[in-house]
């Protein structure tokens, strides 16, 4: 089993790595359907049905840092209510490596910062169509 480093992990949106991120993650549901009968003996029955996912994001601010706008584009991208293409992957990938594409909509964005403390950001992004994967 090849084992690699958390850290190689990325969030893309539009191509672009989210940079300054310091979390992130993937997550793929499925809604099931109760297709329990008198005839299910006692069991709960089900069919598998609509496939769903999320990717969340947060990191660091940099408002210094003309390269770092990351909250420039994900605001933008909030503001205008419109699907983005992300993609969820390791930074370099090799070959055999799995990879998850969809198109999303940024349904949560936070900004914080703490006295004494870094400033961070978050953003949740909900899949909307296919998801697709890809082996590298």
């Amino acid at each position: 089993m090849a084992i690699f480093n958390g850290t190689e992990l990325g969030v893309y949106m539009d191509s672009t790595l989210i940079a300054a991120a310091t979390d992130c993650s993937l997550s793929l549901n499925v809604e099931t359907i109760d297709i329990t009968t008198k005839d299910s003996a006692g069991f709960r029955e089900l069919l598998g049905g609509v496939r769903s996912g999320s990717i969340s994001v947060s990191g660091l601010v940099d408002y210094l840092d003309a390269s770092n706008k990351d909250v420039t584009d994900l605001w933008t991208a909030w503001e205008a209510r419109t699907a983005v293409a992300v993609k969820f992957a390791k930074a370099n990938e090799v070959t055999g490596e799995l990879s998850f594409s969809a198109s999303a909509i940024i349904t949560s964005l936070e900004q914080s910062g703490g006295t004494e403390d870094t400033a961070t950001y978050s953003a949740t992004f909900e899949l909307t169509g296919a998801i697709t994967d890809t082996v590298a």
